[in-house]
């Protein structure tokens, strides 16, 4: 990979150096969000392993009330391994959601753009 030129050879030179980029996810209407990170590792699929991720997207606001009687044992494993969501704006029916999790494998092909972040 050390001869490798043009946009993977940049990722490869990202990796290297440990610089943070920042990689615009896509859904099936558009842009979906964003993810601050490290990378870790990545494929010729653009398959990405990222550390340090700080991650921030919209999506549709969920009317439905959330379903009851889980079980309490059940709930405080999802509570201490899950990361923790904050919603930080709601605007008409869409929400920006952020969080922090540690390590992410992202699929290539949810990648739009990769940034270099100064």
């Amino acid at each position: 990979m050390q001869r490798t030129f043009g946009p993977l050879g940049m990722l490869h030179e990202y990796m290297e150096n440990r610089t943070r980029i920042k990689v615009y996810t896509r859904n099936a209407r558009g842009i979906r969000g964003h993810v601050e990170a490290y990378v870790a590792a990545f494929d010729k699929h653009w398959n990405l392993a990222l550390e340090d991720c700080f991650e921030i997207w919209t999506r549709k606001v969920k009317r439905k009330a959330p379903a009851l009687g889980m079980p309490s044992d059940a709930r405080t494993m999802d509570e201490e391994t899950a990361p923790k969501v904050i919603v930080k704006k709601i605007e008409g029916k869409m929400e920006t959601l952020e969080r922090h999790v540690p390590q992410m494998l992202l699929r290539g092909e949810q990648v739009a753009i990769i940034v270099k972040i100064n």
